[in-house]
């Protein structure tokens, strides 16, 4: 037998190509097998076609062609048949940053605007551990600098007025940042081997799980306070901080923890017979592995966490809800509600989806990864 025919066909031979076919063919043929593949989904699609042929046009005629353009005023408002987005033109920056002083809203929206900068570099990250660190606390930081003032020849502003976008962006970002290498400690606890580590790590995500979240922030505020020894004083915004970090954390720490339930043990003893120790072997072989596993789930809480925040409401704090229902508190235009909806809804959407379709991008280059490494 000759070298040729003993040697194994090359990884790198080009496949044959497939044979070409037109767009409409393809398009037919995922048509029948997504739309049209039996009874059920046929009426299904015919339902939502049907729906969206009555509805597309009314939405479309609300929200643009009767609509009044964002230079437009409020009495051509009262006549027009459709939206009104001079609304935002005029109460926009009330919804973003509620009672904060007029002077100084532009602190306001530096904050937040380094708060979505942060995360957008987070999201693309190709640092160690500790410069993210280092980054959410810089940045963390510089919003407490822009939004309290008190340096720098900063007015001082009192946190009860930190309102809208800054205040939505500021608790959920950096208490979820807090809550994350606190939730991989509890995971990490929660399997460890000692008794009384074990116990309380169960007992914090167990007791916080169990609790809702409204519940939690009621007793950061009027709780929290209390046990405080005298002569030291929280203020809400620290409290809520506080709270939030803690509940967020029992909730990451369940989510790591599936990913530790699906560590193969056996890359524990081979780490180990190559001379690694336990907390290297921890941290270089085992965590990077549960985390990947467990980006799914983290992703969920991290997108739920975001969106609870809004619960902040129900202490007294104007989350960008609270703000939207301030802007149509004025006579003139409490009649355009819905469009201060619309534009906080599509925010969540927009800023939801975005988190999401880069965890799930972060997830696949993972399992790629993982995969050309097994």
């Amino acid at each position: 037998m000759t070298d040729a025919a003993a040697s194994p066909p090359s990884s790198t031979t080009a496949s044959a190509p497939r044979p070409w076919r037109p767009r409409h063919v393809v398009a037919r043929e995922w048509a029948r097998a997504n739309l049209f593949d039996g009874p059920v989904n046929t009426a299904l699609t015919l339902v939502t076609v049907a729906f969206l042929t009555w509805f597309v046009p009314i939405a479309l005629r609300w929200l643009i062609v009767d609509a009044v353009g964002f230079h437009g005023d409020v009495a051509t408002c009262r006549t027009a048949g459709g939206a009104c987005w001079a609304f935002l033109r005029v109460k926009g920056d009330v919804i973003l940053t509620g009672t904060y002083p007029f002077d100084e809203r532009w602190r306001a929206q530096v904050a937040a605007l380094v708060t979505l900068v942060t995360v957008g570099v987070a999201l693309f990250w190709r640092g160690g551990f500790l410069g993210l660190a280092a980054l959410f606390l810089g940045a963390c930081l510089i919003d407490l600098v822009f939004l309290s003032g008190g340096v720098f020849g900063l007015e001082p502003i009192d946190a009860t007025r930190w309102n809208g976008l800054p205040l939505v962006l500021f608790l959920s970002v950096f208490t979820m940042a807090a809550a994350l290498p606190v939730g991989v400690a509890l995971a990490l606890a929660r399997k460890s081997d000692a008794l009384v580590i074990r116990l309380v790590a169960i007992g914090w995500i167990e007791a916080i799980r169990g609790i809702p979240m409204v519940a939690v922030l009621f007793a950061g505020v009027f709780i929290l306070p209390l046990l405080m020894p005298p002569g030291l004083h929280l203020s809400s915004m620290i409290s809520i901080f506080v709270v939030l970090t803690i509940f967020h954390a029992a909730y990451f720490a369940e989510d790591v923890r599936s990913g530790l339930d699906d560590f193969d043990k056996g890359q524990i003893e081979a780490a180990h017979s190559l001379g690694l120790g336990r907390w290297r072997t921890m941290r270089l072989v085992v965590l990077p592995q549960a985390l990947r596993t467990a980006l799914p789930a983290l992703t969920n809480s991290i997108i739920g966490g975001y969106k609870d925040t809004s619960l902040v409401a129900i202490v007294g704090l104007f989350d960008l809800m609270a703000t939207s229902r301030l802007a149509t508190a004025d006579v003139e235009w409490q009649a355009y509600s819905l469009e201060a909806n619309i534009v906080v809804g599509v925010f969540y959407l927009v800023t939801c989806v975005a988190v999401s379709e880069r965890f799930r991008r972060l997830a696949r280059i993972a399992g790629a990864d993982g995969d050309g490494r097994s």
